[in-house]
C-alpha cells in the first residue's frame, strides 16, 4: 500500500506515512479509508482528555479536505473496562451520544476491537457524507448575504409621527383638512421623513442588486481552519427561502496549505494580505470579523473561532 491511498491529495508525506505504519491507530485508518473513503489530513496535537501518552491522533475527512473527525488509541492504562484492553476512538464534533461523562466522551465512539467500531460508524450513521459537510459549510454563506446587505447601509424606516401627526395625514389622504390645533402637520418634518424614507428604498434596491450580483453568480468562498490550512470552492446561488439554500457546485471545495496553490486568487489575497497586516485577530491572511470590505469587494465572517472543523470565511465575486 501506497502513501497515495491514505493521506490527502497536496497533504501527503513520507515520513509522516512511515509513523502512520508504526502508530496504534493504523488498522482503524486503513478501516475508515476502505469503508468512508476518509483520508488523513493531518496528524495533530493531543486532545484534552487523551493524556500525555497518547501522541499519534489523525484527522480524517473527505476527499475535499473538510475534516470530519480524529482517530486514535486509548491505552489499557486509561480504561476502566473489565478486560482492560486498548481502545480505537473516533471522536467527532458531529455526533452526539445521549450519555457521557463529558463533551469529549460524548463525541467518542470506542470499542476495543475495529470492526466492532466501524459497524458502530455504520448503524449510527457517525460519519457525514462528504455532500452534507459541503452542504453545511456553504450554507453559512447566508451570513455573507446578511454582512454585505448591513455594510451597504441603512434601509430600515423607522416610525417617526405621533398620533395627531398621522391623523392629520389621513384627513389630508381622504381629501379632507385637518381641523384643529392638535391634528396639523409639520410639512418640513414631513419632506424630512420623506427623504429618509426615498433613501432607505434606494439603500434596498441596491443590497437586493449586489446581493444578486455576488451571490447567485459564481463566487468563492474561502476558508481558513485551525491549521491554517485554506479550503477554497467556486459557488453559484439558485435559491434562499428561509432556512433552505440551493447552489450549483462550480468548483467542489479542496484543501490548500496556501492560498498560493490557487494562482487565479494569488492578486486578491495578495491585497488582502496587505489591508489587513496589522489586523490582531487573524486566520491565515484572513480577519477574523464581521464585514463588508467595498474596496475588495468581498465580505468576511466567522461564527466561532478556528478549530480543525471551523473556519474564518472569505466570499467573494469570481469577477472581483
Amino acid at each position: 500500500m501506497s502513501v497515495e491511498r491514505f493521506f490527502l491529495e497536496g497533504f501527503r508525506d513520507e515520513a509522516e506515512y512511515e509513523r502512520l505504519k508504526q502508530s496504534p491507530a493504523y488498522p482503524l485508518v486503513r478501516e475508515l479509508e476502505f469503508k468512508f473513503g476518509l483520508k488523513v489530513i493531518r496528524r495533530t496535537g493531543l486532545i484534552r482528555y487523551e493524556g500525555p501518552d497518547l501522541s499519534d491522533v489523525w484527522v480524517m475527512g473527505h476527499t475535499n479536505g473538510i475534516a470530519v473527525g480524529k482517530v486514535f488509541v486509548s491505552p489499557a492504562s486509561k480504561n476502566s473496562g473489565p478486560d482492560k484492553a486498548n481502545e480505537y476512538c473516533y471522536r467527532s464534533p458531529y455526533y452526539n451520544k445521549e450519555r457521557g461523562s463529558s463533551r469529549e466522551d460524548k463525541e467518542t465512539i470506542r470499542s476495543v476491537k475495529v470492526s466492532s467500531l466501524i459497524a458502530t460508524l455504520t448503524r449510527h450513521k457517525v460519519v457525514p457524507s462528504r455532500a452534507d459537510m459541503e452542504q453545511r459549510k456553504v450554507k453559512q454563506v447566508k451570513a455573507a448575504q446578511e454582512q454585505l446587505k448591513r455594510g451597504l447601509g441603512d434601509s430600515n424606516k423607522p416610525f417617526e409621527l405621533n398620533a395627531n401627526e398621522l391623523h392629520a395625514l389621513l384627513l389630508m389622504a381622504l381629501g379632507k383638512s385637518p381641523n384643529s390645533e392638535w391634528v396639523k402637520v409639520d410639512q418640513n418634518k414631513c419632506q424630512t421623513i420623506l427623504d429618509k424614507y426615498e433613501e432607505a428604498d434606494r439603500v434596498r434596491k441596491v443590497k437586493a442588486e449586489e446581493s444578486q450580483r455576488m451571490f447567485f453568480n459564481p463566487f468563492w468562498m474561502i476558508g481558513v481552519d485551525g491549521f491554517g490550512d485554506y479550503i477554497i470552492g467556486k459557488y453559484k446561488l439558485v435559491k434562499v427561502a428561509d432556512e433552505t439554500i440551493q447552489y450549483e457546485t462550480v468548483e467542489p471545495f479542496k484543501r490548500y496549505r496556501s492560498y498560493e496553490s490557487v494562482p487565479e486568487l494569488v492578486p486578491l489575497m495578495t491585497m488582502v494580505k496587505v489591508a489587513y497586516e496589522n489586523e490582531p485577530h487573524k486566520a491565515g491572511v484572513l480577519p477574523t470579523t464581521d464585514k463588508y470590505d467595498p474596496n475588495l469587494d468581498s465580505v468576511f465572517f466567522y461564527n466561532t473561532s478556528t478549530t480543525h472543523y471551523d473556519h474564518v470565511w472569505m466570499v467573494t465575486s469570481c469577477n472581483t
